[in-house]
Order: structure tokens, then C-alpha cells, then sequence
């Protein structure tokens, strides 16, 4: 999910551009953030679980490339 990917640590930050209102919400209702802010102030953090995903996800992908 490029939405986690993006994430840089576990604290509070902004969505990167291009990212949906459904995107942030179906990441939300699976675990992986938590959201916070209004409309265009919106910020999201990961989650344990989310932080979790991320670094099985690159562990994985470094794997596969060596």
C-alpha cells in the first residue's frame, strides 16, 4: 500500500498528494493509521499494525532482490 510506504516513523504527518479521502478511510477501517485534522488539514500516523505491515512488506522486497 503506497500510503504506508510513505510514512516516515510513526509520528504525525501529512498524506502524500494524490491520496483520497477513501484511501486514508479504508487504511483506517483495516488498522493500518489513525486519522486526525480536518478536510485539508488532514494528518495520519501508522498504526502498530500498520508499522508492522510496512516493515514485513520491505523485508520481503529486499528478499527478493537478493
Amino acid at each position: 500500500m503506497v500510503l504506508l510506504h510513505a510514512a516516515v516513523g510513526m509520528g504525525w504527518q501529512s498524506p502524500p498528494k494524490g491520496t483520497s479521502l477513501k484511501t486514508l478511510g479504508e487504511a483506517e477501517e483495516q488498522g493500518f493509521i489513525l486519522i486526525r485534522g480536518e478536510f485539508q488539514k488532514r494528518q495520519f500516523r501508522l498504526t502498530k499494525k500498520g508499522a508492522e505491515h510496512v516493515d514485513l512488506d520491505r523485508r520481503r522486497l529486499e528478499a527478493r532482490r537478493s
